[in-house]
């Protein structure tokens, strides 16, 4: 009797436990779907509305223009667009005799053919910050290390007052060893290379975002339009030209959210090795992505308390060591290497006073502050975070004294970065130099009829693809499909929406959280397909028969 007295106890605790790990979940993922569904609901709004554009008058400077859409012709556009939808409402047999394999093929093959002739027709050089990690990279390779040094001579020292661009970023230095690596193997007398790779990487990527679906939705039509929503997502593929770690830092982390979800389904643990190794080669890609990590975190401390998985905490423990250890590791590697020590560099305090701050460019995008800032007391990081948390509470106090200029200030900045629906994707070849005379595809693309057609293009996508990402959320919720697989990209997305909006702007900056829209999106889409809209047809017999009666009368 007491042996079955216990087990029943323990029976009892189980059960409680599993109950209440089951509601942390619930509310979490829906206070993360509630958050995000406000904030594209709002931007698929406003985009109708308004796009934000680079002004043509002064482009090279990234000075962005609000302007007001043609409403109708948006709402025209939109309209025709769900007819559509309805009308292949009654064509829904055809996703039984798709070919999903071969599309699952085609999709990488053809991103690959389109970004390929795209790189090699820009043939674009660096130019900033892509250019500095370049000229470090390929002197790296020759067991040259000045521009490492304070006061020696690399590209664009007058800019840094004479200091080394490392001393300033020196988490930079995780993308200066992969491209060292990939210029020892391919050469170095151009950044090509490394723009190959990317296209590479976003035909990667878009595999990975294919994969998750079929993991997360288990049907062949969601999967479909999730192919055919990124085979349409072209901002991506022209970014390939910009020789920086955006793009293959996106692909190593889509990769180890694959990993990740896989876990969750599986329990296996040998998935946690792939899973840690990308997510810190993307953290070593670049440094923002430790949003991932964050990310990541959360969902596993989740998966903890719901499961009892202890090796889930412990992996969450894990991941964080090694995406800041190794970074350390990598900046330890360099000061041997090049006998210096590189200051602490430019915090995120810094980055913080940057992006509450005006620019020239649009409302917290990049301005001098956080450079000055840091130069004026003597790279002190210390210093100059004490003197920028002064500069951040008197920018708050301003803006909590002053409602309408908040609202305008961070309006502003959301629709600078999330609404510019080419994010910078041409801007980044555009203004630099290039290796080769331009052919007529570049020339189209930059100055010509191709260009403009893409701008239309891309307004009218993102427009699309922001309604439907929102309506995906809201059919997620009715559905009760939230949880941590389906909604942890979800989670990274809000992370970067959230990151973007306190700390330094740019659209190219949001860039490669769009690609991640697109499963909830192509589920919205599987929705509307699939709804029965009762009530609606309620309403519509509920009008037909008032006629009826008046004749009757």
């Amino acid at each position: 009797m007491n042996k079955n007295k216990k087990s029943n106890v323990k029976n009892n605790k189980t059960i409680n436990t599993i109950q209440i790990g089951n509601k942390i979940e619930k509310i979490a993922v829906n206070i993360i779907c509630l958050l995000v569904f406000v904030a594209f609901g709002y931007l698929a709004v406003m985009s109708i509305i308004q796009t934000s554009k680079i002004d043509p008058a002064n482009y090279g400077n990234e000075v962005i223009l609000f302007e007001t859409d043609n409403i109708a012709l948006n709402l025209l556009f939109m309209s025709l667009f769900f007819v559509f939808l309805f009308a292949m409402r009654k064509r829904y047999d055809f996703f039984k005799n798709v070919n999903m394999k071969t599309l699952e093929f085609a999709l990488p093959c053809y991103v690959a053919i389109l970004g390929l002739v795209w790189v090699l027709s820009a043939q674009s050089s660096p130019a900033a910050d892509s250019q500095n990690i370049f000229e470090a990279a390929v002197n790296a390779t020759q067991g040259n290390y000045q521009s490492m040094h304070d006061g020696g001579n690399f590209y664009n020292k007058d800019f840094y007052n004479g200091y080394s661009y490392f001393s300033f970023y020196p988490f930079q230095l995780g993308f200066v060893l992969i491209s060292e690596f990939i210029y020892r193997i391919f050469g170095m007398s151009s950044a090509m290379p490394m723009e190959i790779i990317n296209v590479l990487c976003v035909a990667l990527a878009y595999m990975a975002i294919t994969m998750i679906c079929k993991l997360l939705f288990k049907k062949r039509s969601i999967e479909f339009f999730t192919i055919i929503l990124l085979a349409g997502c072209f901002q991506p593929i022209l970014f390939c030209t910009f020789a920086y770690g955006n793009i293959m830092g996106m692909c190593c982390a889509l990769w180890a959210s694959y990993f990740l979800i896989k876990y969750f389904q599986t329990s296996k643990y040998v998935l946690l090795i792939p899973c840690a190794v990308l997510l810190t080669l993307s953290t070593l890609a670049k440094f923002n992505n430790m949003i991932y990590v964050v990310s990541f975190v959360i969902m596993l401390i989740i998966h903890t308390i719901k499961q009892k998985k202890w090796q889930s905490i412990a992996f969450a423990l894990a991941i964080c060591i090694m995406a800041v250890g190794v970074s350390n590791l990598v900046i330890m590697s360099y000061e041997s290497r090049a006998n210096t020590t590189f200051k602490s560099g430019v915090s995120q305090i810094l980055y913080l006073d940057m992006g509450l701050n005006e620019s020239y460019m649009a409302p917290g995008w990049y301005n001098d502050i956080a450079k000055s800032t840091y130069i004026n007391n003597g790279l002190d990081n210390k210093q100059a975070d004490k003197v920028a948390m002064e500069d951040i509470n008197n920018r708050l106090k301003y803006k909590f004294s002053d409602v309408d200029y908040a609202v305008d200030f961070f309006g502003k900045k959301i629709l600078s970065q999330w609404n510019e629906p080419t994010f910078e994707s041409i801007w980044v070849s555009k203004v630099k130099g290039h290796y080769v005379e331009l052919n007529s595809l570049a020339n189209g693309v930059y100055d010509g009829s191709t260009g403009q057609f893409l701008e239309i293009y891309f307004n009218l996508y993102i427009q699309i693809l922001y309604l439907l990402f929102a309506v995906g959320l809201y059919c997620m919720f009715l559905n009760k499909k939230n949880n941590i697989e389906t909604v942890l990209l979800t989670l990274v997305i809000l992370g970067g929406f959230g990151y973007h909006l306190l700390f330094e702007g740019k659209s190219q900056y949001v860039l490669t959280y769009i690609p991640l829209l697109i499963p909830v999106a192509s589920y919205g889409i599987s929705c509307i397909l699939n709804g029965k809209y009762t009530k609606i047809k309620e309403f519509i017999e509920k009008l037909k028969y008032i006629p009826e009666n008046k004749k009757a009368k």
